[in-house]
C-alpha cells in the first residue's frame, strides 16, 4: 500500500486563495500519480470544524505532516509562529528535520521575511514566464521556464518525497510530466498575483497636502510658528505656492519635498504687504490646536500660481512624547468670491460690502460704540477697545485682500487719538438738540 503524503499549509486568511490553489495543484499532481487518496492537505479553515478547539486539531495534523508549507505575502498568520514552533519541537524526538522539512513560499524580498521562518528553506515566487493556459502543450517555450523555476523544483521535491508523482508514472510520455509540474507552478504563481489584486498600486492626492513638524519648545500663546519648523508636502502643494524645494532626507517621508517655515514665509511675502493673511490665519489655528482649542471658523483664501483660489484647512494635530508636534494641512480649492464684472463696478460693490460690514458691527449698535470710546474710559480701556476694533477690521481686510479686489491703503483703522476725537465729536453731535 502506498504511503500517504501529508501537507500542512500555514497562511494568513487573506491569502486563502493561494493556500487553496496549492492544495488543488498538489491534488491534481497526486491524481496523475499515485492517486488523490495518497495526499492529505490540511487547511485550518476547512479542516477545523466550527466550535472545536483549534490547538488539539492543529497538533494532531502536525504530528503526521511531511511538509509544512508557509505562505507569506507580507501579512503573517496569527498562528504561523505557533505552528512552526510546535512542528519544530515535534521533530526533536521524531524524524530528522530533513525528512519533515519546513518551506516558506513567498513573493516578497527575503529581507522582509519574518524571523520565525529564518533558517528554513524559502521559495520566492515570481512570474518567470507567461502563465500557462489549461490547453498548453509541452512544446511551449514557457514550460521549460516554469519547470526550472524555484516553485517547479519545490513541487518536484514534494511529489518525489513519497513517490506521489514521479517520472516513472509517465514513462511513455516524459514530456507530460514536465508539463504537469510546469502548469502547477504557473497556477500557484498566478494565485499569488490574484491575491494581490486589492493591493494599492498608486496614490494620487486629490487635494494638496502639507505636513508641518514643529520641534519643542513651542509657545502656543504667540500665534507664531517657529521659523525652524519643517514643512513637508507633495510637489503639487509646493507648485501651487510657487516653490520647488529639495526632496526630504527623511526616509519615512518617501523623499517628499521639504522647506523650513521661515523660508516659506520669506518666499510668499511681498514688499507691498506686511503680512500674509492666509499664513497668519493658519498660524493662529495651529496655535489654537496646540492649546486644545477649536480653530477659528473664518477662513482666508489666496490665489495660487494656477490662478485658482485656495484655502488652507488644518485637519489634524499630533503631539509626541518628546514634545514634537505634527500638523496636517490641506490646500483645498475654493470659490472665487471676487466680483467678476467691470473693474469700476466691482470696486463699487466691494466698497458697499465693506461699508455694510462696518455699519453692522459699529453703527447698528451705536450706543455700544459710544460707550466703548467715551471720555470717561481710562486710557488703557480706550486703547484696548481700539485694539479690539482694529483686530476686527484687520480680519475683514485679510479676507478682502485674499479674495476680493485690492482695498485702498487709506482704508485703515484710525489711531487712538484720532478715534478719541471722533468719538467726542460724535457724542457732541448725538447730544445736540434737534430743531
Amino acid at each position: 500500500m502506498a504511503d500517504t503524503t501529508y501537507a500542512f499549509v500555514s497562511y494568513a486568511h487573506q491569502d486563502f486563495i493561494i493556500a487553496d490553489e496549492i492544495r488543488n495543484q498538489l491534488d491534481n499532481l497526486a491524481q496523475r500519480g499515485m492517486g488523490g487518496s495518497c495526499l492529505e492537505c490540511f487547511l485550518d479553515t476547512e479542516s477545523i470544524e466550527p466550535g472545536k478547539k483549534y490547538e488539539p486539531v492543529i497538533r494532531k495534523a502536525l504530528e503526521q505532516t511531511d511538509w509544512l508549507i508557509v505562505v507569506f505575502t507580507g501579512d503573517q498568520s496569527v498562528y504561523c509562529g505557533f505552528e512552526i514552533g510546535l512542528y519544530s519541537f515535534m521533530n526533536d524526538g521524531g524524524k530528522p528535520q530533513e525528512e519533515k522539512p519546513i518551506v516558506c513560499i513567498h513573493d516578497v524580498d527575503r529581507t522582509k521575511l519574518p524571523a520565525v521562518v529564518a533558517g528554513y528553506n524559502t521559495t520566492q515566487v515570481s512570474p518567470v514566464a507567461n502563465y500557462l493556459p489549461d490547453n498548453a502543450t509541452a512544446s511551449s517555450p514557457d514550460v521549460k521556464l516554469w519547470w526550472d523555476s524555484s516553485l517547479g523544483k519545490l513541487l518536484r521535491d514534494i511529489c518525489q518525497g513519497k513517490d506521489l508523482y514521479t517520472p516513472q508514472h509517465r514513462k511513455r510520455d516524459p514530456a507530460q510530466y514536465e508539463l504537469d509540474i510546469a502548469k502547477a507552478a504557473s497556477k500557484i504563481a498566478n494565485a499569488f498575483e490574484a491575491a494581490r489584486q486589492e493591493d494599492e498600486e498608486s496614490e494620487t492626492p486629490i487635494t494638496a497636502p502639507l505636513e508641518l513638524i514643529v520641534y519643542p519648545p513651542f509657545d502656543s500663546t504667540r500665534n507664531r510658528v517657529p521659523e525652524n519648523a519643517t514643512v513637508i508636502g507633495s510637489s503639487r502643494a509646493f507648485e501651487l505656492l510657487g516653490m520647488n524645494p529639495p526632496l526630504s532626507l527623511d526616509q519615512t517621508q518617501a523623499q517628499a519635498p521639504q522647506v523650513t517655515w521661515g523660508k516659506l514665509r520669506e518666499t510668499l511675502s511681498r514688499p507691498e504687504h506686511a503680512n500674509i493673511p492666509w499664513i497668519d490665519k493658519l498660524e493662529t489655528n495651529i496655535s489654537r490646536a496646540a492649546a486644545l482649542k477649536t480653530p477659528e471658523p473664518d477662513d482666508v483664501t489666496f490665489r495660487a500660481t494656477d490662478g485658482r483660489i485656495y484655502r488652507a484647512i488644518l485637519t489634524r494635530h499630533k503631539l509626541y512624547k518628546n514634545g514634537k508636534r505634527r500638523f496636517y494641512v490641506l490646500l483645498v480649492e475654493s470659490f472665487d468670491r471676487r466680483f467678476v464684472g467691470e473693474p469700476q463696478s466691482s470696486m463699487l460693490l466691494t466698497a458697499l460690502t465693506l461699508a455694510s460690514r462696518w455699519r453692522f458691527t459699529f453703527f447698528e449698535r451705536w450706543r455700544d460704540t459710544l460707550r466703548k470710546f467715551s471720555e470717561d474710559r481710562t486710557d488703557k480701556e480706550f486703547q484696548d477697545e481700539c485694539n479690539s476694533s482694529n483686530t476686527t477690521w484687520n480680519g475683514w481686510r485679510m479676507r478682502a485682500s485674499s479674495s476680493e479686489p485690492t482695498i485702498p491703503t487709506c482704508w485703515s483703522m484710525p489711531s487712538a487719538s484720532t478715534a478719541r476725537r471722533a468719538s467726542s465729536a460724535s457724542t457732541a453731535i448725538s447730544m445736540r438738540p434737534r430743531s
